[in-house]
C-alpha cells in the first residue's frame, strides 16, 4: 500500500514540476515581492493612515470653526401690528407693521475656544501618539513580515538542497549496483549483495520523492507568502552565509533593541497617549469657554422693529460658558477608565520589555547551538567522505563487504543532510538576531 501512495505521489510531483514555470529568485527579489504584496503590511499601513486622518480631525478642534445656516419658513396670517391713539373727536388707529409671512435667514456663526480643561490639547496629544504608533506598529509587521519571508526563502533553500543530495544519492546507489553486478559476473558477489543494493536503491528513490514533495510543499508556502501564483517555482539563487560572527553582549543587543525596536516604540507612544486620554477625561471637572460671533442676514431680522419685508444684517459677539453641574458623576467613570487603560499600557510595556530579553537570550543560545552544530557536521561530513572513499576502495578490491559500502553511502547521505540543516539553521539565527535588535 505504501508503495503504491509513494507511486502516485510520483506521477502527480512529475506532472506538477512539468506545468510549473520555474523561476530563479534571489532572497532581495523575494523581499521585495513579498513586502510589496503582504496584505498584512497593507491593512497596517491603512490603519496608519486612519489615524492620521484622525489626528488632523482632532488639530481642527483647537482651531476657529466657520459655520452657516439657512432657512426658510411660511407662517400663518395674523392681525397687522396696530396702535390707537386717543385724539379729539374719535380716536385714531395706526398700523405700525404688516405681518410678514415668509421669512427668509442666513447665519454665519464664527466659534473659537478659549478654555476647555486641556481638553482638546489633550485629545490632538492622544490621537499623534496613536498615529505614531500605528506607524511604528507598520515598520514592526514590516519587520516581522521580512523575518518571516527569509525564514520561508532559506527552508525551500534546505529543501531543495536535500532533493540534490537525495537524487544524487540515487547516483551513487546506480554507481554501486553496477560494480556489484559487474564482481557478481566475476563471482566476487552473490546474488543477495545485488538484492541489498537494489532494495537501497528503493529506498533512495522513496526518499527523493519524498524530498521532491517537501520542496514543492516550502513553495508553495513562499509563494502564498509574497503573494506570487501558486503554479510557479521558485528556485533559490542566495546562499546562505556561512561565516561565524561573535554576537554582542546581552546588554548590548537590550541597548539597541530598546532604541530599534518598532514594537517597542509603539508601546511607549500608546501609553504616552492613554496618559492623555487620562488628560482629557479630567477636563470634564472644568468648564468650557468659547468665543462665539454670529453674522446675521434676514427677511425680515427680528433685531429690527418693526419688521418690514426686506433683507437686513445684524451681528453679534460674545463669550459662552458651559459646565456640567451635575452628571450623575460620569466624568469620574470616564476618568477611573483612563487611568484603567494607563495602567494597562504601563503593564503591556513592561511585559514586552521582559519578553525582549527572553527572546535575545533565546536567539543566542540558537546562534550558539547552531555554530556549533556547522563545526561539528563539517568534521562528520568529511570523515563520512573519506570513509566512502576508502570504503569503496576495499570494496572494488574485495576488501570490504557490499554491506559495509551501502553504510558508508548512507552515513555520507546523512552528514551531508546534516551539515546543510546546520547551515540553513545558523542563517535563520542570525536573521532572528537582527530582527530582535531591531535591525531589518
Amino acid at each position: 500500500m505504501r508503495w503504491l501512495t509513494l507511486l502516485s505521489l510520483a506521477f502527480l510531483a512529475a506532472g506538477y514540476l512539468q506545468a510549473q514555470e520555474i523561476i530563479p529568485m534571489s532572497l532581495d527579489n523575494c523581499l521585495q515581492a513579498g513586502l510589496e504584496r503582504n496584505k498584512g503590511l497593507d491593512a497596517a499601513r491603512a490603519k496608519a493612515e486612519g489615524s492620521l486622518a484622525a489626528n488632523k480631525f482632532s488639530r481642527s478642534a483647537l482651531l476657529p470653526s466657520l459655520k452657516v445656516s439657512a432657512g426658510y419658513s411660511r407662517l400663518s396670517d395674523v392681525p397687522a401690528f396696530q396702535i390707537t391713539i386717543p385724539s379729539f373727536p374719535s380716536p385714531r388707529t395706526m398700523t405700525i407693521s404688516q405681518p410678514v409671512l415668509d421669512n427668509y435667514s442666513i447665519r454665519w456663526t464664527l466659534q473659537q475656544p478659549l478654555f476647555t480643561g486641556g481638553r482638546l490639547i489633550a485629545n490632538n496629544k492622544a490621537s499623534k501618539n496613536n498615529y505614531l504608533a500605528d506607524s511604528s506598529d507598520y515598520r514592526q509587521q514590516f519587520s516581522d513580515a521580512g523575518l518571516n519571508i527569509r525564514i520561508l526563502y532559506w527552508k525551500l533553500y534546505q529543501a531543495g538542497k536535500i532533493k540534490e543530495l537525495a537524487r544524487e544519492n540515487v547516483v551513487l546507489l546506480e554507481e554501486h549496483l553496477k560494480d556489484v553486478a559487474n564482481l557478481a559476473q566475476q563471482g566476487m558477489a552473490t546474488e543477495n549483495d545485488k538484492l541489498k543494493v537494489k532494495l537501497q536503491l528503493s529506498n533512495a528513490n522513496l526518499t527523493l520523492l519524498e524530498a521532491e514533495n517537501d520542496f514543492l510543499a516550502a513553495g508553495l508556502q513562499l509563494n502564498n507568502y509574497i503573494g506570487k501564483p501558486l503554479d510557479i517555482l521558485i528556485t533559490p539563487t542566495s546562499i546562505p552565509d556561512t561565516s561565524q560572527i561573535t554576537p554582542p553582549s546581552i546588554s548590548d543587543i537590550m541597548k539597541k533593541a530598546l532604541v530599534g525596536r518598532a514594537d517597542l516604540k509603539a508601546l511607549k507612544l500608546r501609553r504616552e497617549a492613554a496618559y492623555s486620554g487620562e488628560k482629557s477625561a479630567g477636563a470634564g471637572w472644568y468648564p468650557q469657554v468659547y468665543a462665539v460671533g454670529n453674522y446675521t442676514y434676514a427677511d425680515p431680522n427680528q433685531r429690527i422693529f418693526p419688521a418690514r419685508d426686506q433683507f437686513d444684517g445684524t451681528w453679534d459677539v460674545g463669550v459662552m460658558l458651559s459646565m456640567d453641574i451635575w452628571n450623575w458623576q460620569s466624568t469620574k467613570h470616564q476618568v477611573g477608565q483612563a487611568s484603567a487603560a494607563l495602567k494597562q499600557a504601563e503593564d503591556r510595556l513592561s511585559l514586552l520589555g521582559d519578553a525582549i530579553e527572553v527572546e535575545i537570550r533565546l536567539v543566542l543560545l540558537e546562534i550558539e547551538k547552531s555554530g556549533q552544530k556547522i563545526e561539528v557536521t563539517k568534521t562528520g561530513l568529511a570523515q563520512a567522505e573519506e570513509n566512502h572513499r576508502n570504503v569503496k576502495n576495499m570494496f572494488r578490491q574485495g576488501m570490504a563487504a557490499n554491506s559495509d559500502l551501502l553504510d558508508a553511502e548512507v552515513l555520507l547521505l546523512q552528514a551531508k543532510v546534516n551539515n546543510t540543516g546546520a547551515v540553513v539553521e545558523y542563517q535563520i539565527a542570525k536573521d532572528k538576531l537582527k530582527k530582535a535588535m531591531g535591525e531589518f
